[in-house]
Formats: structure tokens, C-alpha cells, sequence
């Protein structure tokens, strides 16, 4: 009995130095995203009700060695500002009739470093996706573990809707006009 209690403690104690792949998804209730635009009449904000995805990262106790696939996909149809007018002109911008996903599927991890606030700061390329259209960016991000396991992903990037063959939604015949660029503003949970 003592040998089997031994060899379970060995085990036990032996996993958490070893690196291991974990799965997890994103939990849609504690994540957010948000895209930012301006026009000629006013700034606009459209939120992500629903954010999804995946990622596997490999691990050795609360240490992040490597990720190895990170995913996160928004369906357009679930982005909303609160104003009807801007929502309706950003969806038939964007097709979402069509059941349009934009989607961010990481390539590879370039940096990964710890940083001074106890996280990573984790520079990644990969393609963002939008109506099928599919480009290249470099996204840097801080992560953050928290103390449940869960692992926490924020930053921020810019994107031309023009690049994804977007065409910059246009009100009132044409004389308010949305700029090209947009940022996007993301705060993402990842759970086992």
C-alpha cells in the first residue's frame, strides 16, 4: 500500500514538471471584442455579443512554453452598437445575411516573452478573415494567467475594411461617410 501511495505522490508531483498540451475554449461570458470607427458625422463602437474559438497551449505548471493554435471567430450578425441605422448599414457592408464569420486563425508565435506585470507579452502572426477574404497581420497581445488556470489575452489591432473588399457603409446618400480604418479592441478568456 505504501509503494502504490509512493508511486501515485511521484506521479503527482512528477506532472507539474512536465510540459504538457492543454485545450481550451473561449468563455464567451467574460470575453469581449469591439470595433472602433469614426465617420463624418460621429465615432461608432460595434460589440461582439458572441466570441468563439480555441487554443492549445503548451504548459508546464502555470508556465506558457508554447502556443501551439489559437482561433477565435465572430459572427457579424451578433456585432451591435445599440443604433439600428449603423448595425443594419455595417451588416450589409460586411454580408451578414450571408452568415459572414470574421475569423483570426493564428499562424505562428514570433515572441513570447514574460512580462513585468507577471503575464506574457506574445507577438503572433497569422490571417484575419473577413467575408472570405483572407489577409496577413502580426498582432501583439499581453496574456495573463489567472489564478483559476484560466488564460486571459488582450490587445488591440487596426484594420483597412477596404483590404477584406469592405466597402466603408455610407448613410443618407452618401453625405456621411465611415472611414476605412477601424480598430479592433479585443479581451479574451480562454478556459479549460
Amino acid at each position: 500500500m505504501k509503494k502504490i501511495k509512493f508511486l501515485i505522490l511521484t506521479v503527482l508531483i512528477g506532472s507539474s514538471f512536465f510540459v504538457r498540451a492543454q485545450s481550451f475554449k473561449i468563455d464567451n461570458e467574460g470575453s469581449t471584442l469591439s470595433v472602433f470607427g469614426t465617420s463624418t458625422l460621429h465615432d461608432w463602437k460595434l460589440n461582439a455579443e458572441t466570441v468563439e474559438g480555441s487554443a492549445v497551449f503548451k504548459m508546464k505548471g502555470k508556465t506558457i512554453n508554447e502556443i501551439t493554435s489559437l482561433s477565435i471567430e465572430v459572427p457579424v450578425a451578433q456585432m451591435k452598437s445599440g443604433l439600428d441605422a449603423i448595425d443594419s448599414h455595417m451588416r450589409t457592408a460586411m454580408t451578414a445575411n450571408n452568415s459572414s464569420v470574421v475569423t483570426f486563425i493564428m499562424k505562428e508565435v514570433t515572441k513570447l516573452s514574460p512580462n513585468s506585470i507577471g503575464g506574457y507579452t506574445v507577438q503572433a502572426d497569422g490571417n484575419i478573415m473577413i467575408i472570405k477574404n483572407a489577409k496577413p497581420v502580426s498582432l501583439q497581445a499581453t496574456i495573463e494567467i489567472k489564478d483559476n488556470g484560466n488564460i486571459r489575452i488582450f490587445g488591440e489591432t487596426h484594420v483597412n475594411m477596404t483590404d477584406y473588399e469592405v466597402e466603408p457603409p455610407q448613410a443618407e446618400m452618401g453625405s456621411i461617410k465611415t472611414e476605412d480604418e477601424v480598430q479592433v479592441v479585443f479581451d479574451v478568456i480562454f478556459v479549460k
